[in-house]
C-alpha cells in the first residue's frame, strides 16, 4: 500500500511524505503506482525550485520546508486533492492522512 502523510501547521502545508508501493500489478504496469508517483514528483520537483527539501529513495519521497507562498501552499493541495481521488478509487492500494496542528 502506497502511504501519502501531509503535515499541516497553522494552515499551512509544512511537509508530506509518500511511502510504500501500491502492488495493483508487476512493476512497469502498476497504473496505481505511475499515478501516484508522476503526480507527487511533479510537485516536489516545482516545490524544489522555491526552496523545499527533498529526500527521494525508492519507495519513498519526502518533502519538507515547503515554502507558504500561496503558489507552493496551492501545488501541494492539488496534490492532497488528487491523490485522495486515487485513494478513493482505489481503497486497498492508496491512503492519503493529513496531520493538521492547528495550534
Amino acid at each position: 500500500m502506497i502511504v501519502c502523510k501531509f503535515k499541516v501547521l497553522k494552515g499551512f502545508y509544512e511537509a508530506f511524505e509518500i511511502s510504500g508501493h501500491a502492488l495493483y500489478a508487476k512493476k512497469g504496469k502498476d497504473i496505481v503506482c505511475a499515478a501516484v508517483s508522476t503526480v507527487s514528483q511533479h510537485t516536489a520537483r516545482a516545490l524544489s525550485e522555491d526552496g523545499a527539501q527533498l529526500e527521494i529513495e525508492e519507495g519513498y519521497l519526502k518533502v519538507e520546508k515547503i515554502p507558504k507562498d500561496n503558489i507552493s501552499q496551492r501545488f501541494v493541495e492539488e496534490l492532497r486533492k488528487t491523490l485522495e481521488d486515487i485513494a478513493s478509487q482505489y481503497p486497498r492500494y492508496v491512503r492519503v492522512e493529513v496531520n493538521d496542528d492547528a495550534h
